[in-house]
């Protein structure tokens, strides 16, 4: 950029400060990001928001709220319909907790996207674990199903995308109640990994300096919030396991 000096373009923690500022304040018109102060301070609510934006025929911004707000009480917008799934993308991007949030991706990151795989529900937004009852979103299970029938049967895997695809409730019931036991078994391998690394990640987060690592509360917590989601969902799919396991040597 031409305006900029050369002493201010090579300072790195300005670029730092510089790129946060707009990838943290800015709002996306028209595909576009805006900085619109006083709009830039509104923070996030995932179980509801009190405030809409819009934009007038002249591209002012207009600013309003949509319920009754007793004073005191928080003004916050929706950053997205990918954060209301997602707190931990709501903490790596803005840096805080979204404890409103009802659920959290269920963190299968090792799985490789594909068309099919997309089509059946492998979404950040789509493939949830429910913090307060540790259900698991229909989506985990096809997508797991859908990975096992692709290692196991190429005609069976079709016949099953089809089925999730085409609506065709009875054919896709018939698979899951098939292969419950493999498809459980996976889930829960996923969960219980995935609780490990949490216990390692806090055993090796208690030998750090807070002096040197000031966030490192922040980032526990956010741990920690994960975990109770997890155990949750632990609670509810170990008996399943612990069934389908017993009723598999009989």
């Amino acid at each position: 950029v031409e305006f900029i000096s050369e002493e201010t373009a090579k300072n790195d923690e300005l670029t730092k400060w510089a790129y946060n500022v707009v990838a943290t304040r800015s709002l996306d018109v028209g595909g576009e990001k805006i900085i619109i102060p006083m709009a830039d301070m509104f923070n996030h609510g995932s179980a509801g928001h009190e405030v809409e934006i819009s934009y007038d025929e002249e591209g002012s911004c207009v600013v309003y709220t949509n319920a009754d707000v007793p004073a005191g009480s928080p003004l916050r917008i929706s950053y997205g319909d990918y954060y209301l799934t997602n707190p931990s993308a709501t903490f790596a991007k803005y840096g805080f907790i979204d404890e409103t949030c009802p659920s959290t991706f269920c963190k299968m990151m090792d799985i490789i996207p594909s068309t099919e795989l997309t089509n059946i529900g492998l979404s950040y937004s789509r493939m949830l674990f429910y913090k307060d009852t540790g259900e698991v979103s229909e989506e985990v299970y096809d997508v797991i199903l859908y990975q096992i029938l692709s290692d196991k049967n190429k005609q069976q895997k079709n016949e099953f995308y089809n089925a999730c695809v085409n609506g065709d409730a009875a054919t896709k019931a018939a698979y899951h109640q098939q292969y419950m036991g493999e498809t459980m078994s996976k889930l829960k391998k996923h969960v219980d990994g995935f609780l490990k690394d949490l216990d390692e990640l806090a055993a090796k987060a208690a030998t750090k300096d807070l002096a040197e690592h000031p966030r490192l509360p922040l980032i526990v917590a956010h741990n920690d919030n994960a975990r109770q989601t997890f155990l949750r969902v632990k609670e509810q799919i170990d008996p399943v396991v612990a069934q389908a396991t017993s009723n598999a040597m009989y």
